[in-house]
Order: structure tokens, then C-alpha cells, then sequence
């Protein structure tokens, strides 16, 4: 059975959801470190008045106001499960589980600040029209994927899927799947038939994508990464010119008007002993490439999120070394949110009063 595997390898926030939150994307094999180095951390002015709200999960679940560090406890959980959530349209969806179990947990739509059950399952993700939430659940040896609404009512009959695979995102192409063996499959929202969606099928794995266009990956020999957006009306790729970055592509998060996709670069043993966080903006109709201020930074990348707010603001949380150190101390890191809009030259930042380990993401008020 592949539910430990599933939760483990997909509870990092990130993919191809209408949300662009909380949805994870495949992790692509990266080599081990090139050599330490010294590293600037994250830089920028401070973030004040910004009207952010973020959900914090892990031992225990509630809701932060950023401008107040008010904390609101979610009624309506259970008690000793552990916690992770991500947004689904304007929606905010908890999952509790037994710590260190295999048991199914149970998911939770926010109604305020009150959490109504909604299905069990081992794993969800939103909706590519925001109007509800994918679940996967176990019967015996076998698993099945259900679309349900807010109201936990299934929107759609529910067909098997191997457990084996890992569905994890809702995107144009169709259901976005992980297999074992590290490929990808594109499955019908409509029995789960798997689909052909572009021409050659050149092993790509999708990133994320807008309405209309995925940004997707393949990687050739020697571990050269290519990058393409793929029309699936049309099954044709449009080559895209990589960054100059040191790390990975891993998640692409398209904003609410389709024209842009922040995407997440990173290495997980790059400058080691810390980790290698780079985001840039791809501009979709002119293919054109934006570094956020202040990139690269050392952070812990397992604990990053991006997301778009209604009004075109990138925001930004997770774990950073805040010094140049080699060699961080636990005292080095700190949880931080940050705040961008296209075409500042500066980051807004702020340390969130959050406890290592805690998970923070972008919460729709």
C-alpha cells in the first residue's frame, strides 16, 4: 500500500490547483552538493498592512492574522491528530490524522473559522474549478479517487485507481498522477481512463499550469532539464529557455488572470548543509523571466509555499536561514512570510510567531 509514501512525499504545498496552494508537484532527482559556500539569506523591507491570513499546521491547526499575530484556534477539529491543510478555489481544507498511523484521515472545509467534515480519505487536492475537492480513499487492497463539493456531496462517480499512483492535482491536461517508478500519468476526471495529451509523449512531468497552457519539465541525458508549455487543445509544446539558477524546477503557481506562473527552483543539498530556494515569474505570452528580489535564499525548501492573492500579490512562507552562515545553527532559521507584487524591486517581509516544524500557508479571508 502506497499511503505512507503518498503523504510523505505530497505534503509539501505546491502544484497544479486552482488555488496554486497546498497541492504538490513531482520532486525531481538532484545531485548532492557542489561545494559550501557562503549564502545571502532573504533580504527585504517590512511587510505591514498587508491583510494576509495564513493557516499553521503540524501538532496542532489555527489560523494567523500576519498584520496582528493574532492566532484564532479552528473549532470543530479533533484533538491528537496532526494537521496540513491547503486552499481549494476560496476555500480552506484541514486533513486530521493519528500521528505515526496509516489509518485514513478525515478532511474539513473552514466555514469561518469552524471546521465542517467533509470525507475521509488518505489524500485530497482542490478542484481545478474550485468548486470542490479530489479525495482518495482505500477499500481493502484497492483505492479510489471521488470528486466531492464543499458539502461533502460527490459531484461525480468515483472510479479505482492503483495505489501505486499518486494523483495530486486537478490541471488542464486532467488528473495529475505519480507513478512508482518516477513518470507521470494524465488520467480522465471521467473513470480515470489515462489520456494522451501530447504529441511523442517526451516524458515531461507537469509543473502547474493556467486555464489553458501547463509548464512542463523533461529531463535528458547528463540530468539536463528542459522546459516547454504544452497546449493541450492543440498537443503542441512551445519550447521554454530555463533561467540562469543553480536548483531544479519544482512548482509552477499560476496567478487568477493565466498570465503569469511563479515557479519554485530548488536543491536540497545545495549549498548544503543548506538548501537552495530560487523563484522567478514566467511571463506567459512573452516567455519572459522575472528573479524576485533577493533570490536565491537558504531556507528549509520541504517547508516553502507560494500563492497568488485575489489582487496579483506573490506571497511567500517557510522556513529561512536568516544569516551567511556555512553552518546555521537552529537559531538561524526562522519562519517568515513575504510579500511581492510584479514590478517592486524590493521584498516585504515579516517573521511569523510560528513553532519550528509548524507549516504555514496562504489562507483566502
Amino acid at each position: 500500500m502506497r499511503v505512507a509514501v503518498v503523504l510523505v512525499a505530497l505534503a509539501v504545498v505546491a502544484g497544479c490547483t486552482s488555488s496554486g496552494t497546498a497541492a504538490p508537484a513531482p520532486t525531481p532527482s538532484i545531485p548532492f552538493a557542489r561545494g559550501d559556500r557562503p549564502m545571502a539569506p532573504l533580504a527585504g523591507g517590512p511587510l505591514t498592512g498587508g491583510g494576509l491570513r495564513l493557516l499553521v499546521t503540524g501538532a496542532r491547526a489555527y489560523l494567523l492574522d500576519v498584520d496582528s499575530g493574532r492566532r484564532t484556534a479552528i473549532e470543530g477539529l479533533p484533538t491528537g491528530r496532526e494537521y496540513w491543510g491547503f486552499v481549494a478555489g476560496r476555500r480552506t481544507v484541514v486533513a486530521a490524522v493519528k500521528p505515526g498511523r496509516r489509518d485514513p484521515g478525515r478532511f474539513y472545509v473552514l466555514d469561518g473559522v469552524r471546521a465542517r467534515a467533509l470525507a475521509d480519505g488518505v489524500w485530497a487536492f482542490a478542484s481545478r474549478d474550485g468548486r470542490g475537492v479530489w479525495v482518495t480513499r482505500t477499500a481493502g487492497s484497492r483505492c479510489e479517487l471521488r470528486e466531492f463539493s464543499f458539502a461533502g456531496k460527490a459531484l461525480r462517480p468515483g472510479f479505482p485507481v492503483g495505489c501505486d499512483e499518486a494523483p495530486f492535482a486537478d490541471s488542464v491536461l486532467g488528473l495529475l498522477a505519480n507513478r512508482n517508478d518516477g513518470t507521470m500519468a494524465v488520467l480522465s476526471r471521467d473513470g480515470g481512463r489515462p489520456l494522451s495529451v501530447s504529441r511523442g509523449e517526451p516524458g515531461w512531468q507537469a509543473l502547474g499550469a493556467t486555464r489553458r497552457l501547463a509548464l512542463v519539465r523533461s529531463v535528458g541525458t547528463g540530468g539536463k532539464e528542459s522546459l516547454a508549455l504544452l497546449d493541450p487543445a492543440t498537443r503542441r509544446t512551445t519550447p521554454v529557455t530555463s533561467p540562469a539558477t543553480e536548483g531544479r524546477s519544482v512548482v509552477a503557481v499560476p496567478d487568477a488572470a493565466g498570465r503569469l506562473l511563479a515557479v519554485r527552483f530548488g536543491d536540497p543539498a545545495f549549498p548544503g548543509p543548506r538548501q537552495y530556494l530560487d523563484v522567478w515569474v514566467l511571463e506567459v505570452g512573452t516567455l519572459r523571466w522575472t528573479r524576485l528580489p533577493s533570490m536565491p535564499a537558504p531556507a528549509s525548501i520541504k517547508t516553502a509555499s507560494m500563492a497568488w492573492t485575489p489582487d496579483g500579490r506573490l506571497v511567500l512562507t517557510g522556513d529561512y536561514v536568516m544569516t551567511d552562515k556555512v553552518y546555521p545553527a537552529e537559531s538561524d532559521y526562522a519562519s517568515m512570510v513575504v510579500d511581492w507584487r510584479p514590478g517592486e524591486g524590493a521584498l516585504r517581509m515579516k517573521r511569523l510567531p510560528v513553532a519550528r516544524g509548524e507549516i504555514a500557508v496562504f489562507a483566502p479571508r
